[in-house]
Parts: C-alpha cells; structure tokens; sequence
C-alpha cells in the first residue's frame, strides 16, 4: 500500500450536474449524483441496444494482425495499439456482452451473424477508452497513490463478507494486483476526465431559449381531403387510358434459375408429353407456386410488366391461345421461366368492383401524384369558398365534415436522452391524432409551418399529407403550462450534457490519430480456414 504521505487525490464525481448559485449558496441536483460512470452508463446503453439482437462467439484468438505482444491489434489511437488480450478493457467488453446473452437463452447459431457489430462496438468503446487515458495523462492528470489504496479496499477482488480482506489481497499474485491497480487508477483518470469535461452546464439564457421552443400551442378546426375519396368516375376515366395495365390472363409458370438451356430442356420434356406440366413444376420450379403444380392464378398486365425484362415478350404471351405453352423468357438475374396459358388474356371490365379495386390500388401505389392533384385542387376550391363565408359553410357545400384536433406544438425531430434506460423526451409528447388522413402531420414539417404561420381564424392554405390534403382555420393560441417549461429547464442540462458526450466520442472515432484496423483482423480471426 502506498506510503501516507502522499497527497490524498479525491475522485471527481464523474457525470455530475454543475453547481449553480443560488440564494448565495451552491446547489448540486441530486438526481444527477447517481450517475458515477457516464462513459459506463452510456457505453452500456449502446451496448445493450445492440447485444438484444447480437450473441457474441469469442474464438480462440493469436496470431493474425498482431502487436508486439503476439495479441491481435484491431487498429491504434496515437500510435497505441489497440489489441485484443485475455486481461483487456477490450476483452471485457465482449465477454460483458456474451454473459447478457447467455443469460437471455441467445442462440449461439446466430454468434457469427452478429458478432462483426458486436466486436466493432467492443472496439470502438476500447478507442475512446484509450483516447480519453491518453488525453488525461497528456495533460498532466494524476491520481495519487492514497487514492487508489481506498479503490483497492472497495474492490470486489479482495472482499470477504463484505469487507476488504488483508490476507486474500497478500495471497493474491503480484503481478494480478498489480492489473488490479492498473486498472483502477485508468478507472479513476476516466471519471475525472469526464468530471472536468462536462463539468460546463449550458447557460441560464440557454436553458430560458429551449424552455421556450416548447411554449406555442395551436388548436384547429379542419377538413382533409383523402385520397382515398378520389370518384370513382375519374378513376374510371383514368383507367381507360391506361387500359392496357389492367388486361388479365390466366396463367401457370415453371421457374428455372440455372441456365436457359436447363428451362428449355424442361420445356422439351413437357411438349414431348414426357411429363405433366404440373408434375414438373413440382420437379423442377424454383419459385413459391411450385407445389401448386406452377398454377398463378388470374394475373394483371402491370403484374407480369415488373417480371418480365424484355416487354415485348410479355405481348407474345398475351397473344397465346388457352392450352398453348409459351417459348422460354428472361425474367431477371439467373431466372427463366416458360408458362402455360389457362384463360386468354381479356380486356377490363371496369363495372365490377374487384377491377376497379385494383385500379384504385394501382393508382395509389404507382400514380399518387394523380391523386394529390386532385386533392389539392379540391382542397384549393374548399379554401377560396371559405375564405368568403367559413370553413364550415364551404365544407358542407362541398359534402366534406369539419373536425377539431390539437393543441399542436412545433415538432423539433423529438429530441431526447437515455436516462436510466429510458429514452425521455426533452419537450412534452407532440399531439397524436386518431385521424388516420393526419398521420405524419405533427412531425411534417410544411404542416408546421403554415400551422404557426397562419393567423388565427384564418383559412390556411392546402398541405399535402401522407394520403390527404389538409385545409384548416386556428381556433386557439396557448402557451406551454409552466410544468411543461419547468420539465424543459430541468431536463436540458442533462441532454446538453449527453450531446457532450456523443460529441466527444464521435470526435474521438473522427481523430487522425485513430488507425483503424478493425475489419481486416476481424476477417483473419472469424473467417474459417479452408
């Protein structure tokens, strides 16, 4: 143990929330004490967020892209290697991760699928580690021996029913205490470099602007124009001219997906009568309609079109005859295909529903901007009647209901930050409506701004949803309650703080003094020699 005369060196509590005055004295958050480790806490949220999905296979590691040592270096921050050994804060970090998972019944076939992001993070939080080491020492940081003397009689490693044990630390190998202490005073550099780091606390003045971004509140009256209620007589008309897209056939298919010769030797076979076409889709098909004998059903025209790489060939199948067996196609990448025709190709029948439930589907999956013209047009003749009566009165003329939603507050992309495994929002949650045609209006950003430009009782011009326009008058301005502010001011230093933090690794990962190396000795070591 050190000699006592040496200077006792406190710890800096690590991730603790500026002083600020007042009252004339100094006031410290409490909440903000508990957290002792931020690079811990932090790097175990990511950590976790990743391993949920990710079961970590550790092999037996030496040789490959080695340092010195003989351990495998995944790459350098300043010229230190950065090396994967039995005793390493690297080595923690994947074994960590492994121990969760096995804990959580992970199955271990899936070790080589997720292992590369696992190992990568494993890396990445072993760089920063090492940065932030070589930073605090490079500026003249110490920690002094007493302090470490009292790390050592709180450590796990030399504890017997609870309490620090002489003669398990004397019966412990030199050379393991000696790690142990290592260790730990790298543990205590850590948290006085984060305790210096982020011991800035954004300002009054700042923490009074954010407050404030979540004040302004808007309630409306509105009317939506879906796409949904696009006539039928227009999509009819736009139907017949495209008509082609909506002829149908009947059809069966057998795929084959190793040459054309293959498909057409096939195709021999089952014009000889050598085999039943059903049978050889069944034998000889590579793709999900195989066991039903190859049968597609009814198919449309703009179906076959995405298949098919060369269209013309989708018009000579279309000109067959019922029963006749068409020539081999090129459907795409290692796939050709043959088919027999079950029913003619026919013509549209638009009076039936069906039909026009799949024009309609076509129309909004392929032709939404045909739609939205007409939405926005609608909307646009619905906004300059009310602007001469009222939004009611020009709604109803035109068969359309008037709604109320809010209060809306400006949407900021719903910052946050993680605290205690938590993800909570810096501002109050944005209005959620139970409209299905306002989904995605409170986090759009041209909803937002005519929301907050328009003024109030005013007839806002149209705004294009996901799958409506929207046409609104504001009934009434309101500012954020004080507990919505009060929450704002308190939460902010803590997400102020987490930017640091993002900032500072993202700094670190960005250095020139980082060499990174990963992936090549992560190929040598997890690629199975031959």
């Amino acid at each position: 143990m050190a000699s006592e005369e040496n200077k006792k060196q406190s710890a800096v509590e690590p991730s603790r929330q500026p002083e600020k005055k007042k009252n004339g004295e100094r006031t410290v958050n409490p909440l903000k004490r508990t957290i002792r480790n931020p690079f811990v806490y932090f790097g175990t949220i990511a950590i976790l967020i990743i391993t949920i999905i990710a079961f970590v296979f550790i092999p037996a590691v030496g040789g490959g892209s080695s340092g010195s040592s003989g351990a495998p270096s995944f790459g350098s921050w300043n010229g230190k290697k950065i090396e994967y050994t039995a005793d390493s804060y690297f080595a923690d970090q994947v074994s960590q991760i492994n121990d969760y998972l096995r804990q959580q019944g992970m199955d271990e076939q899936l070790a080589q699928l997720y292992a590369y992001q696992v190992w990568r993070l494993a890396f990445q939080n072993t760089v920063v580690r090492t940065a932030m080491l070589d930073t605090a020492r490079g500026s003249g940081m110490r920690i002094s021996e007493q302090t470490i003397d009292e790390a050592i009689t709180k450590s796990e490693n030399f504890q017997v029913d609870g309490k620090f044990s002489l003669e398990k630390y004397n019966a412990t190998p030199l050379a393991t205490r000696l790690a142990i202490r290592n260790r730990l005073r790298d543990d205590l550099m850590i948290q006085n470099f984060y305790g210096d780091v982020l011991s800035a606390a954004p300002s009054t003045g700042e923490i009074e602007f954010v407050a404030s971004m979540a004040k302004p509140q808007r309630e409306i009256r509105y009317v939506t124009v879906p796409y949904a209620s696009f006539p039928d007589e227009k999509a009819i008309e736009w139907a017949r001219a495209n008509e082609k897209l909506f002829r149908s056939i009947g059809l069966s298919r057998i795929t084959i997906t190793t040459s054309q010769k293959d498909a057409e030797k096939v195709l021999e076979q089952v014009k000889n009568n050598q085999l039943s076409f059903e049978d050889a889709a069944k034998s000889h098909s590579k793709d999900s309609f195989a066991e039903k004998g190859g049968d597609l059903g009814i198919k449309l025209y703009y179906e076959l079109k995405e298949e098919f790489s060369n269209e013309n060939d989708l018009e000579s199948l279309l000109a067959l005859k019922k029963g006749e067996l068409s020539a081999v196609y090129k459907l795409g990448d290692n796939r050709w295909a043959f088919f027999r025709v079950n029913s003619e190709a026919s013509s549209p029948d638009f009076s039936r529903k069906d039909v026009l439930e799949a024009v309609r589907s076509y129309m909004f999956d392929r032709e939404k901007g045909v739609l939205e013209n007409w939405a926005l047009e609608t909307a646009k003749k619905m906004a300059e009647a009310a602007s001469s009566s009222t939004l009611d009165a020009a709604a109803k003329s035109m068969g359309y209901a008037v709604k109320a939603g809010g209060p809306f507050m400006l949407n900021y992309g719903n910052p946050g930050f993680y605290f205690y495994g938590q993800q909570i929002s810096l501002f109050m949650d944005p209005y959620r409506s139970d409209d299905p045609d306002l989904t995605g209006a409170a986090e759009k950003e041209s909803f937002l701004t005519e929301l907050f430009a328009t003024p109030k009782g005013a007839v806002s011009k149209p705004v294009v949803l996901d799958g409506a326009v929207v046409v609104f008058t504001v009934t009434r301005d309101a500012d954020a309650g004080e507990q919505e502010t009060s929450y704002t001011k308190f939460s902010y230093p803590y997400f102020y703080q987490q930017a640091m933090e993002s900032q500072i690794r993202s700094t670190i990962l960005s250095s020139k003094k980082f060499k990174d190396e990963f992936n090549t000795t992560f190929a040598k070591i997890f690629t199975p020699k031959k």
